[in-house]
């Protein structure tokens, strides 16, 4: 595992971000820290061995952003937690035929998704910034394809509406919050078994394929 440090100093006025990098491929993982350290507000930069639990890792690594390849994403069965149960923003990078693939299996959420295809210092700059204030950033073209199916999902309701029951609206709440299966069966106070449970109804109610997916239909129905 190495340990990596950013080669700028960040703005004063602005606090430095740090990053976590889970990335598969050499290139790919020495490419994103070329350009992160020309990102003004960055501050340490790890670089974490491959791994499908992310958890431990980021618990001796607590970072701000974690940046994962979509393979590392796809392998995720929920968002990672890290020291004292905060949730690190996750930024998946990845060509775009295997973003848009990955969408149809993937259980975990995600906070941004960029193309590698179209990163410069600039553009991740920006998304990183937009990353941490909760705006979720995404290409045109993959914001067109969530939306364009949960149109579809929406017309499909128009004969048969979704009926959630009340623990699977609080289930989805909380998920639209970003929380993990732990942190919403701490919430509801029942087991994680039940949460995961909760969540499956949900994504399969709204009839979304992931948990990024049902948060986005879920706001366009009004569900939240």
């Amino acid at each position: 595992m190495d340990n990596n440090r950013a080669q700028q100093s960040p703005d004063e006025n602005d606090a430095a971000l740090d990053i976590a990098l889970c990335v598969e491929g050499e290139v790919l993982s020495k490419g994103l820290e070329v350009l992160l350290s020309h990102v003004r507000n960055v501050g340490h930069v790890y670089r974490l061995v491959d791994s499908e639990d992310l958890g431990p890792l980021l618990a001796s690594h607590p970072c701000d952003v974690v940046i994962v390849s979509v393979e590392q994403w796809s392998a995720l069965d929920e968002k990672p937690t890290i020291a004292g149960g905060d949730l690190p923003r996750i930024l998946v990078a990845g060509d775009e035929a295997r973003i848009r693939k990955a969408f149809k299996s993937a259980s975990a959420t995600a906070d941004g998704f960029v193309y590698i295809t179209d990163l410069s210092a600039e553009s991740l700059n920006d998304s990183l910034s937009r990353t941490v204030s909760g705006m979720m950033p995404m290409p045109p073209s993959l914001a067109r394809q969530l939306l364009t199916g949960a149109r579809r999902i929406g017309h499909g309701r128009e004969s048969r509406p979704v009926s959630l029951t009340f623990r699977e609206s609080e289930a989805l709440v909380l998920l639209a919050d970003g929380l993990s299966n732990k942190q919403i069966a701490r919430a509801l106070s029942i087991s994680t078994h039940g949460a995961k449970r909760l969540v499956g109804a949900v994504l399969l109610k709204l009839g979304a394929p992931n948990r990024t997916a049902a948060v986005v239909t879920a706001m366009k129905s009004g569900l939240v």
